[in-house]
């Protein structure tokens, strides 16, 4: 679960003051998050043809061993990429076009198992983000509504709740105190709230995208805040996949 996105909160703060003979656009905020979210859909489609590839010709056992040093080599470069774009934002240009195509490699190995479970469950994941991505532009551009720190403390309060409760039934679980499988409505609440949350974190990227064009910041800052504007929609990739899946498996249990 991801807790915030402080990114383009820091970069709101630097930008107050800045210079306005090349100041930072929404042409190109968004032109840089094209680019980084291309480079994660083609690594990603790349990743899934060649892993289908290897597997049609049956390469299985050696697909699987890609599948772990793939997910092991890149795991930790994804963590320090973003600590380093955090801390030192000048980075982000170079080392946001490598953070995308390792990413998009991991969601492809995702999206792979996904489809071979339930097909076709990565790709509306894919079309529900971008929908929700399309209508929080609507509505932060043309109804102006704006999200505050109170609604951002009430939602993790809920959540941090449902994850505790989650968390100690899944122990008590393991004394056979209860079937934790029983209990998913407990999960698929979870799971809600995460998509709740990656929402909002959405309309706080662009609220912040907003400012930092207003108070005219330094076009370098567009780098900064399409990086984190993409990182909050691979986020809610992500908790809208779990969701489909937990949905999914629901339906698919009661049937049997």
């Amino acid at each position: 679960m991801r807790l915030g996105n402080p990114m383009i909160r820091r970069m709101a703060s630097r930008a107050v003051g800045g210079e306005t003979e090349n100041a930072a656009t929404y042409k190109g905020v968004y032109l840089k998050a094209a680019l980084y979210a291309m480079l994660t859909i083609v690594a990603a489609v790349a990743t899934e043809f060649l892993m289908l590839h290897a597997i049609a010709n049956g390469y299985i056992d050696q697909a699987l061993v890609v599948v772990g040093i793939a997910t092991a080599v890149c795991f930790i470069p994804l963590i320090v990429i973003a600590l380093v774009i955090a801390f030192v934002p000048s980075t982000a240009k170079v080392l946001g076009c490598i953070y995308a195509l390792l990413q998009g490699g991991l969601l492809g190995l995702v999206a792979l198992f996904v489809d071979m479970l339930y097909p076709g469950i990565a790709f509306a994941a894919f079309l529900a983000t971008a929908i929700v991505f399309l209508i929080s532009i609507v509505v932060n551009s043309v109804l102006k509504v704006r999200v505050s720190s109170k609604f951002a403390r009430g939602l993790m309060v809920a959540l941090f709740s449902l994850i505790a409760v989650e968390l100690i039934m899944w122990v008590l679980s393991l004394f056979g105190v209860f079937d934790y499988t029983a209990y998913v409505w407990v999960q698929l609440g979870i799971s809600a709230l995460c998509v709740v949350w990656a929402t909002f974190m959405l309309f706080w990227d662009l609220q912040n995208i907003d400012y930092i064009v207003q108070v005219g910041a330094d076009k370098k800052y567009e780098w900064n805040v399409a990086f984190s504007l993409v990182t909050t929609l691979i986020y809610m990739y992500i908790e809208i996949l779990e969701l489909l899946l937990r949905i999914v498996a629901l339906f698919s249990r009661n049937k049997n």
